[in-house]
């Protein structure tokens, strides 16, 4: 006998957090159907620091300057949240000096 399972497309229900720095906040992405991921993108950039907790849970780093849809990628397809993570202004000062 042979058994032959088809994974299904993963789904991503959430980024935590879902906004951060640009580029190396650590987020925790969960959903469904994560077993054998090869690829987490945000806005189509390559995370960094992937790994598959288990079939609902991905931890990763952001990619730098990249911001919009959050997809994970596994052999039975896609899925992704839109708009799963923002990348939050840098915050600087500026000091004006005259003399």
């Amino acid at each position: 006998m042979t058994v032959i399972i088809n994974a299904g497309t993963p789904t991503v229900s959430s980024v935590a957090p879902n906004s951060g720095s640009i580029g190396g906040t650590s987020v925790t992405i969960t959903g469904t159907g994560f077993t054998g991921a090869t690829a987490v993108t945000f806005g189509g950039t390559a995370a960094t620091g992937i790994t598959v907790v288990n079939d609902t849970t991905i931890t990763a780093s952001t990619p730098p300057h990249a911001a919009g849809a959050v997809a994970v990628t596994t052999p039975g397809g896609t899925g992704s949240v839109p708009n799963g993570f923002t990348y939050s202004a840098l915050n600087r000062k500026c000091r004006i000096y005259s003399s």
